[in-house]
């Protein structure tokens, strides 16, 4: 059975009432720190998020008789699309259709690959030239 003191000292009491406050300071700064925490954390998720939805995007050139155009490619672009933006690019050439990219060991990048399959890396220097596959040889 629990009996109820009535009559405490009040020096005691003072020192508890401290205590209580000093513990409670504590849990009030443990709670910013833990709210700061949060908020840091949930700047990394909207960073994360957005790389995600926006690629990385990479720098590489594309050479043609000689001259050089510089793109901004994302690694799952298909060999294909870098292809029609350089034909495109590079104006008014000959039987475009026949036309393939090149890297730099001289093997022809497949078109239905992505830039990342094919190994093209940032700042390739790829070669736009006549296929051998396309045009029949």
């Amino acid at each position: 059975m629990m009996t109820e003191n009535t009559g405490s000292d009040p020096v005691e009491a003072v020192e508890h009432l401290h205590r209580a406050e000093h513990d409670l300071e504590l849990a009030l700064e443990k709670g910013r720190e833990a709210a700061r925490e949060v908020g840091e954390a949930e700047d990394e998720l909207k960073k994360a998020i957005h790389e995600l939805a926006h690629a990385k995007q990479f720098p590489l050139k594309v050479i043609y008789n000689g001259l050089k155009k510089p793109f901004e490619v994302r690694p799952e672009e298909t060999v294909k699309q870098l292809l029609n933006q350089a034909i495109g690019a590079f104006g008014s050439i000959p039987n475009p259709h026949m036309l393939s990219l090149y890297n730099k060991d001289g093997e022809e990048l497949p078109d239905g690959e992505t830039l990342k399959q094919a190994g093209v890396k940032p700042h390739d220097e790829l070669l736009l030239r006549p296929s051998a596959v396309k045009g029949g040889a």
